[in-house]
C-alpha cells in the first residue's frame, strides 16, 4: 500500500471516529438533562403531597430550580440537538409558574404531566443520531 492509501484510511478513521464520540457525547448530554427534568418533577410531586398543595414556597422554589437547571442545560443541548425539539419543555415549566401564580392545581397537575410525556418521548427520539452532527 503507498502512503497515500494509508493516509486516506487513517483519515477517514479519525473521521468515523469523531463523528462516534460526537454521538455519544450527545447522548450522554441528553439523556443528563431529561433525567434531572424528570427528578425534579418527582420531587415536586412529592413536595405538593407533603405540603397539601402548590401554593407554599417549597414548590415555587422547586419550579424555579427545574427552570433555571433546564434553561441551564437546554443551551447546551442547542448545539448538538435541534432546538424546536426542546422549546416546548421549557414553554411547559414557565407555565408551571403561572398556575402557581394564579392557583391552579388541576393545571399545574396537567402541565407537570406534559413534562413528564416529553421527558420519556424526547429520550426516545433523542440520543446519538449522526443526521444531528452532519
Amino acid at each position: 500500500m503507498t502512503k497515500w492509501l494509508w493516509f486516506k484510511l487513517v483519515a477517514v478513521l479519525a473521521l468515523v471516529g469523531v463523528i462516534v464520540g460526537v454521538c455519544f457525547l450527545e447522548d450522554r448530554m441528553v439523556k443528563d438533562a431529561l433525567g434531572e427534568v424528570n427528578t425534579r418533577c418527582y420531587e415536586i410531586e412529592t413536595a405538593i403531597q407533603e405540603n397539601g398543595g402548590i401554593v407554599n414556597g417549597e414548590v415555587a422554589s422547586l419550579v424555579d430550580n427545574l427552570e433555571y437547571e433546564w434553561f441551564k442545560k437546554e443551551s447546551g443541548l442547542c448545539f448538538l440537538v435541534n432546538h424546536k425539539n426542546t422549546e416546548q419543555l421549557g414553554v411547559e415549566i414557565v407555565r408551571l409558574k403561572t398556575y402557581i401564580d394564579e392557583e391552579e392545581e388541576i393545571e399545574f397537575y396537567v402541565s407537570l404531566n406534559i413534562i413528564k410525556n416529553y421527558v420519556e418521548t424526547f429520550q426516545h427520539f433523542m440520543g446519538a443520531g449522526v443526521e444531528n452532527i452532519l
